[in-house]
C-alpha cells in the first residue's frame, strides 16, 4: 500500500532542500488549475525564437513592411544631362538669332519714332517694357574684322530668318538699312566704313561719337563695348537712341571674372540676355575644369521675365553636362562650387560609399 501510494506521488524539492510528497488528489487539482491558465494553442501564435528575443507572426509581418527596400530594388541613379552646344561660330549665330527673334519681333511695329509735346518718345527709357537685348557669342579672332563681320552676319540673318517665317513686309522692318552699328573700337569703325557702312548700307558710328548725335533712331546694336565704355553705353541707352529696340554684342562684362562698378549694375541688368554661350576655366582643388555658361530664351516673354536659367556645364571627355542651373548670371565662385561638386560625386570614392551605403539598411540613401 505503501508502494503503490509513493508511485502516485510527486517529489518535489522545498526551499531548504529537503524533499516532501503531495497527495494525488491535491496533485490532480494543481493540474486542473495549471491547465486553465495556460492561453489555448489554437488562438496563440507560436513565438519565433531568434538570437535570444521572440516576435509573433503579426509583429513579423509590421517589421518587414517598415524595413527599407534592398539595394537591389531602388531605382538606378539618374544619368547626367548632356547639353549640345554650338559646332560652329555660325552655328552659334543661328542658335542666337533664333532666340533673339521673338524678342524683337513685339517691338518692330514702332520702328518709326513718334513725336511727343516733348520731342521723340524714347523707348529705352527705364520702366518701358525691356527692349534691350544681350546677344554672347564665343569668337577666336578677336581683329576688327571679326568684330565687323559678326555684327553684319547677325544682322543678315535675322533679317532672312524673319522673311522665311513671316515673308518679306516683316522683313523690311529689320533690314540692314534700319540698322545703326556702333563699334566701340574706332579700329572697326574705319574698317566699317572703308568696306562702304554698315551691313547692307547701314549707319556706321563710333560709341563716342554716337552719344555726341542729336538723336538715333532705328533699330541699334552696340558691338564689343568695353567695361571703361559703360558710362557712354548707359549715355547712348537712355539719352539718345530713341529706336525701338537694342542689341548689345559681346559686352566686356559678359566675360568670366569680369564684373561692372557699382554705379553702373543697373546698365547690366537693362541688358536682358537672350543668348549666351561663354566657355570657362576654373582651376579649382582637384585640378583645371573646362566647362561652359549657356542661356537659351526662345520666347520674349521670358527675355522680359529674366526667367530662362543660366546652365553651368561642365566638360567630360566630348561631352558638355549639366551640373547646376542659377537664376542669374554665374560668378567665378559659383563655377568652382559646381564643378567641384560635380568632380566629387562621380570620383570612385563617393560612389563605393554610396553604395555602401545603399547595403545598410535604414541608413541614408
Amino acid at each position: 500500500m505503501l508502494k503503490h501510494q509513493s508511485l502516485n506521488c510527486e517529489m518535489l524539492a522545498n526551499e531548504y532542500g529537503q524533499q516532501r510528497t503531495i497527495p494525488p488528489l491535491a496533485r490532480a487539482r494543481a493540474m486542473q488549475a495549471r491547465s486553465t491558465s495556460l492561453p489555448s494553442s489554437r488562438t496563440t501564435s507560436r513565438p519565433h525564437l531568434s538570437r535570444g528575443w521572440s516576435m509573433l507572426a503579426s509583429e513579423r509581418l509590421r517589421a518587414a513592411a517598415a524595413l527599407p527596400p534592398s539595394s537591389a530594388s531602388a531605382p538606378p541613379p539618374a544619368q547626367p544631362t548632356v547639353v549640345d552646344i554650338p559646332a560652329s561660330q555660325q552655328e552659334a549665330v543661328d542658335i542666337a538669332v533664333q532666340c533673339l527673334l521673338p524678342a524683337l519681333q513685339p517691338h518692330l511695329a514702332n520702328l518709326k519714332s513718334v513725336k511727343t509735346s516733348r520731342g521723340f518718345s524714347n523707348a529705352s527709357k527705364s520702366g518701358a517694357a525691356a527692349n534691350r537685348f544681350g546677344v554672347e557669342i564665343p569668337v577666336l579672332d578677336t581683329s576688327a574684322a571679326a568684330a565687323v563681320d559678326l555684327a553684319s552676319l547677325i544682322i543678315a540673318s535675322t533679317g532672312a530668318r524673319i522673311k522665311q517665317r513671316s515673308g518679306g513686309a516683316a522683313a523690311a522692318a529689320v533690314a540692314p538699312a534700319n540698322w545703326t552699328i556702333v563699334h566701340a573700337r574706332e579700329d572697326a569703325v574705319q574698317l566699317a566704313r572703308s568696306r562702304g557702312g554698315g551691313a547692307g548700307g547701314g549707319q556706321v558710328l563710333g560709341l563716342r561719337r554716337a552719344c555726341q548725335q542729336p538723336q538715333i533712331g532705328g533699330l541699334l546694336m552696340v558691338v564689343e563695348p568695353l567695361v571703361s565704355d559703360v558710362a557712354l553705353v548707359e549715355q547712348l541707352l537712355d539719352e539718345v537712341w530713341v529706336g525701338p529696340a537694342a542689341v548689345v554684342l559681346n559686352p566686356q562684362w559678359s566675360q568670366q571674372g569680369v564684373t561692372l562698378p557699382s554705379e553702373y549694375a543697373g546698365v547690366g541688368e537693362s541688358i536682358q540676355v537672350v543668348y549666351s554661350f561663354l566657355p570657362c576655366a576654373i582651376q579649382g582643388l582637384l585640378g583645371p575644369k573646362e566647362g561652359a555658361v549657356l542661356r537659351t530664351v526662345e520666347s520674349g516673354a521670358a527675355a522680359a521675365s529674366g526667367g530662362a536659367p543660366w546652365r553651368i556645364l561642365l566638360k567630360e571627355k566630348d561631352q558638355f553636362v549639366q551640373v547646376g542651373a542659377m537664376s542669374r548670371r554665374p560668378a567665378n565662385s559659383d563655377l568652382e562650387v559646381a564643378f567641384i561638386n560635380a568632380a566629387a560625386a562621380s570620383s570612385p570614392l563617393t560612389k563605393t560609399a554610396k553604395f555602401l551605403r545603399g547595403l545598410i539598411p535604414g541608413g541614408k540613401k
